[in-house]
């Protein structure tokens, strides 16, 4: 009678451990987003835009991790060589070839129709989809960084001139001459004509790659086995471009600066004009107590400029950030529906809003979020000239690489009394070239 008491009693604690394992599948799923500091409060911001998400769907909760830029590469690679991941990644539009590569990211290829297909998206951010020639979809754009020319409205009216002397390289250089000539000083501050930085910069290579492309070069062959960077028109375009320094066009100490510093410059108004993406619109109409530079010198005076047109074209860097779920996610489908969220055009406004970037999906180009604001409808049109490195495994050694090579090239500049010259120029090209050739020959 005891025993068959006890075998009772274990059926009843058994099936109270099954129903009590069952009911907390039943609960919510915990999906976890790796991000990086996309605005001032990036777990927060990101947190409102899932708000309604949540709502819609009681059975998942979202948890945001920010990690920082300088250790993200690091923690995301050594997450895909593991079991231990986040359900979402966000992954920087240059490193989605490399970490494709490895093999550790879920192909959203079949689901791409639920948000519209390629053709709803920035063309040149959605180049950064996935491998290039693999038929798979690894990474969905999420943000886009577009670059383009802030000028001061002040100083050009100043001088008689307008958004048509920007046009092409001839004019653009002319209306620098005439910047430099005026000598002009505004409230007390000397304005330079030229705002670029040099080697102390993250953008080295995005600075120089508008240049490079307008004069009808490129970094790696359209086969991407061969780089192109010793080839004329790469060496055009980089002579270009140092020339503005050479002319006398950039202070030489901005050569030490990072694009930070030289967008701080610009809004106190030492500065005419200089490159930046979207994000330095809302610094200038934020006010200082939430971060920005509303009132300054250049916020009450500045426009913006698709880059100048090249002998071979106009062109914009495209880059920005896009989304990938691992392969290891226990929570696949729960995850898609997340990054389906993050691409309604409501989301990708708000969250445009919050952190300056521009939306990835062509739809959220037309609110009047964009269309009603002068600067914003620039980018616009910018995105038509948008054109980005090719998504290959190579890319993320290359990179280094360039950034070397042009930084040694930027120390002649900064060393020598006469400049750097043409001959040492094609060398570094040369030598990068070289090093290049030998990083895609063993990458596959």
């Amino acid at each position: 009678m005891l025993k068959k008491f006890l075998l009772i009693v274990l059926i009843l604690m058994a099936a109270f451990v099954i129903s009590s394992c069952a009911e907390e599948e039943k609960g919510p799923v915990t999906l976890n987003i790796w991000i990086m500091p996309n605005s001032l409060e990036p777990v927060t911001d990101l947190e409102n835009i899932f708000k309604d998400f949540e709502k819609e769907n009681p059975d998942i909760k979202v948890k945001v991790t920010s990690v920082d830029w300088g250790a993200a590469w690091t923690k995301i690679t050594t997450a895909a060589t593991s079991n231990d991941v986040p359900d979402i990644v966000q992954l920087g539009s240059t490193w989605v070839g490399s970490i494709s590569s490895m093999n550790a990211l879920w192909d959203m290829k079949d689901r791409v129709d639920e948000i519209g297909g390629p053709s709803a998206f920035v063309p040149a951010a959605w180049s950064t989809h996935g491998l290039s020639g693999a038929d798979q979809v690894t990474a969905i754009p999420w943000i886009v960084d577009a670059r383009a020319m802030y000028y001061r409205t002040d100083v050009f009216n100043k001088l008689g001139l307008t958004s048509k002397d920007l046009n092409d390289w001839n004019s653009f250089v002319n209306a620098l001459e005439k910047i430099k000539t005026a000598n002009l000083v505004i409230d007390g501050v000397k304005v330079a004509p030229l705002g670029i930085s040099g080697k102390n910069d993250w953008n080295v290579i995005h600075n120089l790659a508008p240049w490079i492309w307008g004069a009808g070069g490129d970094f790696v062959s359209k086969d991407n086995k061969k780089s192109l960077l010793d080839s004329k028109q790469a060496f055009n375009g980089v002579v270009f471009y140092v020339d503005l320094v050479k002319k006398g066009f950039v202070p030489l100490e901005y050569l030490e600066l990072n694009s930070a510093q030289v967008s701080s410059n610009f809004n106190q108004g030492a500065v005419a004009i200089y490159f930046d993406g979207p994000y330095e619109v809302k610094t200038l109409t934020t006010p200082p107590q939430q971060g920005g530079a509303a009132g300054s010198v250049a916020s009450r005076n500045f426009n913006v400029a698709p880059y100048p047109k090249g002998p071979k074209g106009r062109y914009t860097f495209i880059g920005g950030s896009n989304l990938a779920i691992f392969k290891a996610s226990k929570h696949k489908e729960q995850a898609w529906r997340a990054i389906k969220h993050l691409m309604k055009k409501e989301s990708q406004i708000s969250y445009a809003k919050v952190t300056g970037f521009l939306p990835s999906r062509m739809e959220a180009f037309n609110d009047p979020y964009i269309t009603a604001n002068q600067q914003r409808k620039v980018f616009k049109e910018a995105i038509k000239y948008g054109k980005t490195y090719p998504c290959i495994p190579a890319w993320g050694v290359l990179e280094p690489i360039l950034t070397r090579r042009f930084g040694i090239m930027w120390d002649y500049v900064t060393g020598s009394s006469i400049g750097v010259q043409p001959e040492e120029i094609a060398k570094q090209l040369k030598l990068a070239a070289g090093e290049a050739d030998s990083v895609l020959s063993q990458t596959k």
